[in-house]
């Protein structure tokens, strides 16, 4: 059996979770914690336009969130783009296992899959290459499949600023078209 070239391999997540999902599914399984995170997700967020991830959202949905994050996040995405409620779906492509984050990219695009936005908010270069590890690094835009990847500094390096450099660092977000 031949094995499949990297950019196949790339596809593959994405192609699949297509294939088995011709419509977003009424019921959603996943393993935990996918499932978990799901749950809590879903509570808050019904038809996002975005999905947005960062390293250490399983720590946060898992339990061992951090304000500071959250802080940023509210700064930029509330507060400065003024995104409504619901508009973004927090999806991880990561989780704890034995106390450190093991990344997922195949989970990361199952969830994806559920409400298939045009558009992924990423917050620094290392989650990217997780979730699309062809991309080439440098650019803050990327379009893979129909999706729409845009790429900011890491939530890390963003809790460390003050709030108007926060907005500017994460400006390219205002091009997603809220509708």
């Amino acid at each position: 059996m031949q094995q499949p070239t990297a950019q196949q391999f790339s596809q593959q997540p994405v192609e699949a979770a297509r294939a088995a999902h011709a419509q977003p599914p009424t019921k959603v399984q996943l393993p935990e914690p996918w499932n978990k995170f799901y749950q809590v997700i879903s509570q808050r967020v019904s038809a996002p336009k975005v999905v947005c991830t960062y390293m250490e959202l399983g720590f946060d949905l898992g339990g061992q969130s951090d304000p500071r994050r959250r802080s940023v996040l509210q700064n930029t995405l509330t507060h400065h783009l003024k995104w409504p409620p619901g508009t973004a779906a927090f999806w991880p492509m990561s989780a704890v296992v034995n106390g450190a984050l093991q990344p997922n990219r195949e989970m990361f695009w199952r969830g994806w899959e559920i409400w298939r936005t045009p558009y992924i908010a990423v917050f620094g270069d290392e989650a990217l290459r997780v979730i699309h590890p062809d991309a080439q690094p440098g650019s803050t835009t990327y379009l893979y499949n129909d999706v729409t990847i845009f790429v900011v500094p890491p939530l890390a390096k963003l809790v460390t600023m003050l709030p108007h450099e926060q907005q500017f660092a994460t400006e390219g977000l205002s091009a997603i078209r809220i509708s």
